[in-house]
C-alpha cells in the first residue's frame, strides 16, 4: 500500500503561503517533497517526529526557500538521519545567467542549495542530483523525474523567480497516476503531452497559479480528475490574487481542486486510489496492485471516534491511518451506528428495549455495537446520562 499525506492548516483570514510539503510512503519508506517554511515546517517536523520517520528520503523541487527550509531543518535535526538527499544540481542554473538584476536574484538561489547540499555532505546523507528523465524507486514507490530548465534569465524576470520556479523538478508517479512538483514546469500540459504522461490527480504548480485555461483543458482532456493546491484562502478557491488563476481554471473545466485548509490524504491499494478530504472520499482507478496494510476498525476504534479521540474530520483521516486502520471502513462503521439508532428513533426498525435492544444489535453488527447505537440514540435525543 502506498499513501500520500500533505498538511494541512486552519482557515487563515488572510491570504496564506507556508510553500510546499507532502509526503509518500509506503509503510517502509518515505519519501518528503520539500518542506514547506514557518508554521508549515514546523506542522511537518512534529508529525514525523510523532509517527517515528526517522530515515526519510529528502526531495527538493527547487531552489527557493519556501521548499527548502523545512528540507533543511530536517538535515539539521539530529533526531532523523535521512538516506538520502534529491535535487538538481545548482550548476544547472548557472548556463542560463546574464548581466542582469535577476540573474544576480538566482546566484543567491545557488548558493542556498549549495549549502543545503554541504550540510548534507556534512552529516554524511548522500546527495543524488536528479535530471531529466531519471527513474527513482525504493520499496513500492517510484516516480520518474522531469524537468525542462528555461534556457537564461529574461530582463524582465528582475527576481529570477520565473527562471528558478519553471525549472522545478516534477515527480511523476505512474502507477499511482500522479504528478507533483514545486512551482513548476512553465507548462504541465505541454510537459505531459511530449512525455505521454496522463495523470488522473495533479498538484497545480506555483501556489495553484500556473495552470491557464489551455492547460486546464488540455489536463482535463487526457483524463485528469483531482488537482491540490497549497495556499490558503480565506474566502475559498481562486479568490485571491495570486492563486486565482491557475486553481479557478481547472474548477472551470471540470477537474476537483482540493485546497490544504485541513489536511488531505490519499490511499493506493488494490488497483484504485482513494482520496479523503473534508469527510469525502473521491475514488480513481489506478494501475497500482499492492496489498492494503490497514485494518478494519473495532468497536472500540469507533467508539473513539465517537468521542472523538482521533480528531475531526482530516485529522481524524491522518490519525486513523496512522494508527493502521482503514478510514473507509471505519467510517462505514460510524455511518451504520448513526443510521441504526436514527432508524430506532424514527420507529423504522423496532428491536424492542434495554437488554432485548442491546442483544438484536449485538446479534446484527457486532459484540459491543448494541452499547454504542443505544449511546448514539441518548445522544440524539439529547439525554442527561448516556447511561441507561
Amino acid at each position: 500500500m502506498i499513501r500520500g499525506y500533505i498538511p494541512g492548516f486552519s482557515m487563515p483570514n488572510k491570504e496564506t503561503r507556508y510553500g510546499d510539503a507532502q509526503i509518500i510512503s509506503d509503510g517502509k519508506y518515505q519519501l518528503v517533497i520539500d518542506g514547506y517554511m514557518g508554521e508549515g515546517t514546523t506542522k511537518l517536523i512534529n508529525y514525523m517526529k510523532k509517527w517515528k520517520i526517522k530515515k526519510p528520503y529528502l526531495a527538493i523541487s527547487h531552489a527557493h526557500y519556501d521548499h527548502t527550509y523545512g528540507i533543511r531543518k530536517i538535515i539539521n535535526d539530529d533526531y532523523f538521519t535521512p538516506r538520502a538527499l534529491y535535487c538538481y544540481d545548482p550548476n544547472t542554473l548557472r548556463s542560463g545567467l546574464r548581466n542582469n538584476r535577476g540573474s544576480n536574484e538566482v546566484k543567491s538561489d545557488i548558493a542556498s542549495l549549495e549549502n543545503i547540499i554541504r550540510e548534507a555532505k556534512n552529516r554524511n546523507i548522500p546527495v543524488k542530483y536528479l535530471k531529466h528523465g531519471d527513474n527513482v524507486s525504493f520499496g513500492e514507490i517510484r516516480f520518474i523525474v522531469y524537468r525542462e530548465q528555461p534556457t537564461k534569465v529574461y530582463d524582465d524576470d528582475t527576481e529570477g523567480w520565473a527562471y528558478v520556479n519553471d525549472g522545478s523538478l516534477c515527480f511523476w508517479f505512474p502507477e499511482l497516476r500522479y504528478w507533483t512538483s514545486g512551482d513548476g514546469c512553465e507548462s504541465m500540459y505541454e510537459m505531459c503531452r511530449k512525455t505521454g504522461v496522463k495523470p488522473l490527480f495533479f498538484k497545480i504548480p506555483h501556489h495553484g497559479n500556473n495552470c491557464n485555461n489551455t492547460q486546464a483543458k488540455g489536463l482535463k482532456a487526457m483524463g485528469a480528475k483531482y488537482a491540490w493546491y497549497n495556499d490558503l484562502e480565506p474566502d475559498g478557491i481562486g479568490t485571491c490574487e495570486f492563486t486565482a488563476y491557475g486553481a479557478r481554471r481547472c474548477v472551470q473545466n471540470g477537474i476537483k481542486v482540493f485546497t490544504t485548509v485541513g489536511d488531505l490524504n490519499f490511499i493506493a491499494q488494490n488497483g484504485k486510489m482513494e482520496i479523503y478530504k473534508d469527510g469525502q472520499i473521491y475514488q480513481l482507478s489506478i494501475p497500482y496492485k499492492g496489498k492494503s496494510t490497514l485494518k478494519s476498525p473495532s468497536v472500540d476504534v469507533v467508539r473513539n471516534v465517537f468521542m472523538n479521540k482521533y480528531g475531526k474530520s482530516n485529522t481524524r483521516t491522518t490519525n486513523l491511518i496512522c494508527y493502521g486502520y482503514y478510514p473507509y471502513a471505519t467510517q462505514k462503521k460510524v455511518n451504520a451506528v448513526v443510521n441504526m439508532a436514527k432508524n430506532i428513533i424514527s420507529g423504522k426498525v423496532n428491536y424492542g428495549k434495554n437488554e432485548e435492544r442491546l442483544a438484536k444489535v449485538d446479534a446484527k453488527m457486532g459484540i459491543g455495537y448494541g452499547q454504542l447505537v443505544q449511546d448514539e440514540i441518548n445522544s440524539l435525543l439529547n439525554a442527561k446520562s448516556k447511561k441507561w
